[in-house]
């Protein structure tokens, strides 16, 4: 059985889907990040009040305030790292089309990129005169464009997001060994 070719029109409905598709997408990396985020700011509390325990009042030796403090400053420092890399996820600070090689040189893709219709268009009846004008064949070029900057810039945040999730991890488990250790060396120093 053959199946019939794809017509222009389903072909646009097609790439309109992908388009959808990655803003949902972008919208849960997004929304993945402020989880993050908010957790990490849970640690950042944790640490604060580690950190007043751990240099309050105290009888733990010298070399135990230290370690603790080495520990305690390595979760500040991942904590630190995981929010700078979780906040590249809800905001780049370059244009889309710098974040992958060859992005510049795209064609513009008026109406689905604001950027580049802003670029074409500076007032209402510039975008409307231009908007009226564009064929069949440039609203599906300028879609296509648009699809393969998303794809990219998710893949970009995607990326950032995991690593700024990795990095959580660890600051969490350096966390839990200050506390760990902490609690330790003050249940040693009252026997």
């Amino acid at each position: 059985m053959t199946l019939p070719s794809p017509t222009e029109e389903s072909r646009v409905d097609l790439l309109r889907w992908h388009l959808d598709r990655y803003d949902r997408l972008r919208a849960s990396t997004a929304s993945r990040a402020s989880v993050l985020l908010s957790a990490g700011a849970i640690l950042s509390a944790g640490n604060a009040l580690v950190l007043s325990q751990l240099f309050g009042e105290t009888r733990l030796a010298t070399w135990v305030l230290v370690v603790l403090a080495l520990l305690l400053t390595a979760s500040v420092i991942l904590v630190v790292t995981a929010l700078i890399r979780a906040s590249g996820v809800l905001v780049t600070l370059r244009p889309s089309r710098e974040l992958f090689p060859g992005g510049s040189d795209l064609p513009e893709s008026l109406l689905f990129n604001g950027p580049d219709t802003i670029k074409i268009a500076s007032s209402f009846e510039m975008f409307a005169a231009a908007a009226s004008a564009q064929d069949y064949a440039q609203i599906k070029q300028a879609a296509l464009v648009e699809l393969w900057i998303v794809i990219h810039q998710h893949r970009y945040r995607y990326a950032r997001l995991r690593a700024a999730a990795q990095v959580l991890r660890w600051a969490a488990i350096a966390f839990v060994a200050v506390v760990i250790g902490l609690v330790a060396a003050n249940l040693a120093s009252a026997l």
